[in-house]
């Protein structure tokens, strides 16, 4: 019974996300959602108590699915170069995929009206960043890095990562970046950081 239980909530969020992604948060109603669902607007109550709670898990599970790859990568035990740059083209490619665009975009407008761009940030985005301050962390014992503020270091890394496409993506000024493109962009970015953060001996040995 509770594995019914999860697959129905699995796919109210399955159905949940096409519609906010379609229609936009504001446009999407409890109704738009069990209809599509082929469900009644009393069954869809029994797993989730509003539309913003519904909205709030599908932001849960879309960071989980695709974002979550990118961050596992940094329990691997490799160059750090190699880890970085694997890291940042999961992670690019997570953030301008369409469906987490769109997430994004919707977040970032609920924000001036309520908590959800808040609840995203911590249930989503920061519990990345905060693996990756752990994994630079282990770096700077390792002297593998300067002694510094791992966070201020992770959101430097982040900046850099962002920088030749995420907002020029988002205003459609670059609609599509194939991995080449994607590849060279990382590959300068973590360049950048390695010169600004990697230890002098480190630097001299490459």
């Amino acid at each position: 019974m509770r594995v019914k239980s999860e697959e129905r909530r699995q796919a109210i969020l399955d159905v949940a996300r096409e519609a906010f992604t379609q229609l936009g948060f504001e446009n999407t109603t409890m109704s738009e959602i069990a209809n599509r669902t082929g469900g009644s607007k009393a069954t869809l109550y029994n797993y989730f108590r509003s539309k913003e709670e519904i909205f709030i898990a599908v932001m849960e599970s879309s960071a989980t699915d695709r974002i979550a790859e990118a961050f596992k990568i940094l329990e691997e035990n490799t160059d750090i170069r190699f880890t970085l740059v694997d890291f940042g083209m999961h992670y690019l490619k997570s953030i301008i995929s369409p469906d987490i665009v769109a997430i994004r975009r919707m977040a970032i407008n609920e924000a001036e009206r309520s908590d959800i761009g808040r609840h995203f940030y911590e249930n989503g985005p920061k519990k990345g960043w905060l693996l990756l301050n752990h994994y630079l962390q282990k770096q700077v014992g390792q002297n593998v890095l300067v002694p510094c503020d791992v966070w201020v270091c992770a959101m430097h890394l982040k900046a850099l990562l962002e920088s030749e496409v995420v907002e020029q993506h988002a205003l459609g000024v670059i609609k599509e970046i194939d991995d080449t493109q994607l590849k060279n962009v990382v590959t300068r970015a973590v360049s950048v950081f390695l010169k600004a953060y990697q230890t002098q001996d480190k630097n001299s040995a490459e």
